[in-house]
Parts: C-alpha cells; structure tokens; sequence
C-alpha cells in the first residue's frame, strides 16, 4: 500500500511538473545512499563502530551472565545435599527468575544495539541529507528522493550521487587538513 501511494505521489508530482513547464528532471533527484557509503567509506566505519558496540555489549552480557551463575551456585550451595520440598521450590523460583533476568539483559542488549545502529544511520542520513539540499537548492529542485526497492527508473541526468560523494571526500579532506594544522600549532 505505501509502495503505491509513493509511486502515485511520485507520478502526481512528475504531472504537475509537466503541466507547469517545468523540466523534471530539474525537479526531482536522486540520491543513492548505499553507494554514497560505499564510495566515501561510511559503510564501513558504520559497520565498525556497530561491531565495536556489539563487543561491548557482549562483554557486559558476559558479566551479567557470570555474575548470575556465581548467585545461583551460592543458593545452590545453600540447599545443601536433601533441601525441603519448599526450599527445592524456592530454589526453582530464584533460578525461573534468573533466567527471566537473564533473557531480560539480552533482549535490552539486542535493542541497544539495533538503536545504536539506527542513530547511525541517521547520523549519515543527515549529513547526506545537509549536501544533497545544497545541490538540489543550487539546482533549483524541490525534491530528492533516495533510491530504492520503490524507484522503478529514473534519468541518470537526475542522479547527483556522485555529486554528494564528491562534496563528501572535500568536506573530510578540508575536516583532516584542519586537524592536522591544528596538531602542528
């Protein structure tokens, strides 16, 4: 359903366009965000600044889950050989709840990392968004969408990706050049 009234929105803005005399392909751009990360090595410091959390996370789920057998051995212990009926019981509710704890702990470290990976890709949603406005205002367009599953086909004259990687390595380059002259001072 999204997919149609995108492509219904899509075909109503090129009508209107076309009704208005203006050149279409002036009007929309497109922006294709996989290969902008690819081509200006986003993707892949994205890719390991999410694997450096991952590690982090995984090293603290290590210690939860340490910490949790260490407590249940010290309740275990605490039995002793024949435990009661009720302590057998009670030892079976701290070990429910411990498990509960514990798949608790990993669901909270899987959504950490999946909102760690989503401010990522927001961040670089944003700044591609910043550049590609520049070159959209300096062509007098009004829209840019980003391709994907939704894009059945567009003129390659529409396309300013390599346009956004370009101002993309100028802006790092400049950003590196300036650290360095900082460091040197």
């Amino acid at each position: 359903m999204k997919k149609i009234l995108l492509i219904i929105s899509v075909l109503f803005v090129l009508s209107a366009c076309d009704e208005l005399g203006i050149e279409s392909s002036n009007t929309i751009l497109i922006v294709d965000m996989d290969v902008v990360a690819k081509a200006t090595g986003k993707q892949e410091v994205m890719q390991k600044e999410l694997e450096f959390a991952n590690l982090q996370l995984t090293e603290q789920l290590k210690l939860v889950v340490s910490q949790l057998e260490d407590n249940v051995s010290q309740e275990k212990e605490k039995l002793g050989d024949k435990p009661t009926s009720e302590e057998q019981q009670q030892f079976e509710a701290y070990l429910a709840q411990t498990q509960n704890q514990l798949q608790n702990t990993r669901n909270l470290a899987i959504q950490q990392s999946t909102e760690f990976r989503s401010e990522l890709i927001l961040q670089f949603r944003a700044e591609v968004s910043k550049i590609a406005q520049a070159i959209a205002k300096e062509r007098g367009s009004k829209l840019i969408m980003v391709v994907g599953q939704e894009t059945l086909w567009f003129d390659a004259k529409a396309d300013i990706t390599d346009e956004v990687i370009a101002l993309i390595r100028k802006r790092e380059s400049s950003q590196a050049n300036s650290s360095v002259s900082d460091t040197e001072s």
